[in-house]
């Protein structure tokens, strides 16, 4: 699809190239979800060009318009580059017009500032012999790139995190040098990074080896070996970078999660979200995925009988699902099959 899109800005005169994570996806063989292009044709000329398809706004100052193509969404960017960072994390000027290699060596990382236009990669700073090499290495000069955003920093450990690579020593030295502008940073922007940092593979060896930066930004982090003493910590820490309640309720669960309880009553008790957060922290997921395909009931919809079933038997309807939750607690426990006959007369004799 995004050929389509290329080709169409090429055929009007203007170059344009797929550019950024999709492309490094795109090389790792990942799933592609957020498509971005770079090109020569100011966002003006973009309207025109797919003036039969909705094109917003997005980051017009910016130099940036989304396109929807055939409901893709695509962001178009014109080659632009950048001057001055006082705040350690905008730019203070954006000068549009700039040519494709002074627009890519604005870029964070090798790995997002490769190109592909649709037949071949554009790569003048080796990003692909990084990514081949499972490397993040900062464009350029790394300190110069994390004193311009320290945003950067966060985005490079979340990486880590997500691919499991190495931060070459000089990027990782800068971090380590800049890592004190994070604060400012606003809490919302470090908690979305922490948020997918934390949910990558190899978030607890690269919150290790990165500790001391870390803990720059997460209230309340014990050590290297553990990143909460307790709930109340967790919470509180969660609260204090604004986190969503469904984030809290995660940290909550994983606490107070017994350490022994097996899969089935952690589905119970959690649910299938929840437990698979608490089974991946714990390096229990291919446990999960083997319980999960036995289909063991853990939830009364996966019983073999319903309310409906137990109605004409009673005339009490106030029973119905405290009888349904005690047959769901006998059938976990081995006591009773989960076989619509067994579990009627199971009905029976409570009733």
């Amino acid at each position: 699809m995004f050929r389509q899109v290329i080709s169409k800005i090429k055929d009007n005169g203007y170059e344009a190239y797929l550019v950024g994570g999709s492309v490094r996806d795109m090389i790792l063989g990942r799933d592609i979800y957020d498509y971005d292009i770079c090109t020569s044709a100011y966002p003006e000329k973009i309207k025109d060009i797919f003036s039969d398809y909705p094109v917003i706004e997005t980051g017009i100052k910016h130099g940036t318009v989304t396109l929807v193509y055939q409901k893709i969404p695509f962001e178009i960017t014109v080659f632009r580059s950048e001057q001055g960072y006082k705040d350690h994390r905008h730019p203070d000027k954006v000068i549009f017009g700039a040519s494709l290699e002074e627009d890519l060596s604005r870029r964070d990382f090798t790995m997002n500032a490769i190109c592909f236009d649709g037949e071949e990669f554009i790569d003048p700073l080796k990003g692909k012999e990084d990514i081949e090499s499972r490397l993040i290495r900062a464009v350029g000069e790394p300190e110069r790139r994390f004193s311009e955003d320290a945003l950067r920093i966060l985005r490079g450990l979340r990486f880590a995190c997500v691919l499991g690579f190495e931060i070459e020593p000089k990027t990782a030295a800068a971090m380590r040098a800049y890592a004190e502008d994070l604060s400012v940073i606003s809490v919302e922007r470090i908690f979305a990074e922490l948020k997918k940092a934390a949910a990558g593979k190899y978030f607890g060896q690269v919150y290790n080896q990165y500790y001391d930066i870390f803990a720059r930004f997460i209230p309340n982090a014990v050590n290297e070996k553990q990143i909460f003493k307790s709930k109340d910590d967790a919470v509180d820490a969660l609260r204090k970078l604004k986190a969503d309640k469904k984030s809290i309720y995660l940290a909550e669960a994983y606490f107070s999660a017994p350490e022994d309880g097996d899969i089935i009553t952690l589905l119970r008790s959690y649910g299938e979200e929840c437990t698979r957060f608490i089974c991946e922290k714990r390096g229990l997921t291919e446990a999960l995925e083997a319980v999960l395909a036995e289909k063991k009931p853990y939830k009364v919809s996966m019983l073999d009988i319903s309310g409906k079933d137990i109605l004409p038997l009673t005339e009490d309807k106030s029973h119905i699902g405290s009888i349904l939750e005690a047959l769901l607690d006998d059938v976990i426990a081995g006591k009773t099959e989960n076989k619509r006959e067994i579990l009627l007369e199971k009905v029976v004799d409570i009733l």
